[in-house]
């Protein structure tokens, strides 16, 4: 495949051709049935197989330094202030909404995407982390959300307890002497730094990871895989524009903004945030837009701006919501009622550990899909066609951003808020 420094490709995109490629070097493979190029592409497979395993090994690292180090490495609690507690309430306030709404609507829409069930089946088939046990009671659920042991947790890729600890962890870390809490902080930020550069290795191998991962699909399942993935993307794309058009309504209720005055505000970074992929990019536009067209005060583009940027991935729990939903239609794995807390849960829990990868979210879903019972391998595929989702989760963020900053902030003066 082609350098992306020469031919200007993101990784995503290059992704997505290797998609391409892999699916038609797997329908050939399927369509010639010669025993040699069959067992070719069964050992291609393994290539892919194991670039997933790559990426899974991160994963609970990566959470839970990130979980410790965004809330233990915060700011003194003393001396956040009311704009910082306002901001996290909104946070959670807003993270847990979508998930549930989210949670109540996706099923009923992913029912209506067609899937063949011997397509389905052979992917169960070939997949490992397939759920193998039944589904837990809602009272198992409840009282599974406290380990008993969080090393057996982590062990056991328990996700949800180990989320739960890792939130309790890190609260109780925020509270201890700050000479204390520092060095914990700065070991953990050091975790969170020395994953993210590996992660950065593995995913600069998504082409080929997701081109051998094309031709096993291609050969079980056919390239009938294409068209449930289009519908994915055209589901979770819209399903974020929808939580984005509603912040309007939200800052209009909250801080009487009226939706012309914060859309004329968001608007400039929305642009960058879609066209590269990166909230940290739109900064310097949602910081200009909010001191110039929403006349907020310099706590909040100083620090509730800031802090939003570091923590608050708005688009997550919809998408990652979504993203369960798909997998289990995708491999014909109902998604039980009772696991439904639990998903809520990690959705909004795991959407704080978004990282500064490429497609940061897609690698981070694998513990959203574990309390969902459904195959976390499925990753790679969501990898492959994340560019256009990509684009408006971030588009979702920047504006979630600027939205609790407009809630949870004070204005400098008092505008027209026409």
């Amino acid at each position: 495949m082609a350098d992306p420094r020469r031919t200007g490709l993101s990784i995503g995109n290059r992704a997505l051709i290797g998609l391409a490629v892999g699916l038609a070097v797997g329908a050939a493979i399927a369509a010639s049935a010669h025993p040699a190029l069959l067992g070719l592409g069964s050992a291609v497979e393994v290539v892919g197989t194991l670039w997933i395993n790559a990426i899974l090994m991160t994963i609970i690292p990566l959470v839970v330094s990130k979980i410790v180090v965004s809330i233990a490495g915060a700011q003194d609690p003393r001396t956040v202030g009311r704009a910082g507690w306002r901001a996290g309430v909104l946070f959670l306030a807003l993270l847990t909404v979508t998930a549930t709404i989210a949670i109540a609507i996706m099923p009923a829409v992913f029912a209506r995407l067609p899937i063949d069930p011997a397509a389905a089946a052979s992917l169960r088939a070939g997949s490992p982390a397939q759920a193998a046990h039944g589904a837990p009671t809602a009272a198992q659920s409840v009282l599974a959300l406290v380990p008993t042991n969080a090393i057996r947790a982590a062990a056991d890729g328990a996700i949800v307890p180990l989320l739960v600890f890792s939130v309790a962890f890190a609260l109780g870390a925020s509270r201890i002497q700050p000479a204390l809490r520092d060095h914990l902080v700065a070991f953990f930020r050091a975790i969170d730094a020395a994953i993210t550069v590996l992660l950065h290795w593995i995913i600069a191998c998504a082409p080929y990871g997701v081109f051998a991962l094309g031709v096993g699909l291609a050969i079980k399942v056919g390239v009938g895989i294409v068209s449930a993935l289009l519908y994915y993307v055209v589901v979770s794309s819209v399903a974020v524009v929808v939580v984005t058009a509603a912040l309007y309504v939200v800052v209009w209720a909250g801080a009487r903004v009226s939706p012309r005055r914060f859309a004329r505000a968001a608007a400039p970074a929305q642009v960058v945030a879609f066209g590269t992929h990166s909230s940290m990019a739109a900064l310097p536009a949602m910081i200009e837009g909010a001191e110039k067209r929403l006349g907020l005060s310099p706590t909040a583009t100083g620090f509730v701006l800031p802090l939003s940027l570091a923590v608050f991935k708005y688009s997550g729990p919809v998408w990652f919501v979504v993203v369960a939903c798909f997998v289990g239609r995708l491999y014909d794995i109902p998604i039980e009622p009772s696991r439904f807390v639990g998903i809520v849960l990690t959705a909004v829990l795991t959407s704080f550990a978004v990282g500064g990868v490429p497609s940061g979210a897609v690698v981070v879903a694998a513990p959203v899909l574990a309390a969902a019972g459904l195959p976390v391998e499925a990753i790679g595929l969501l990898l492959a066609v994340d560019p256009l989702p990509n684009a408006f989760r971030t588009v979702a963020n920047v504006t979630g951003m600027l939205a609790v900053t407009v809630l949870a902030g004070e204005t400098a003066s008092k505008p027209e808020q026409r």
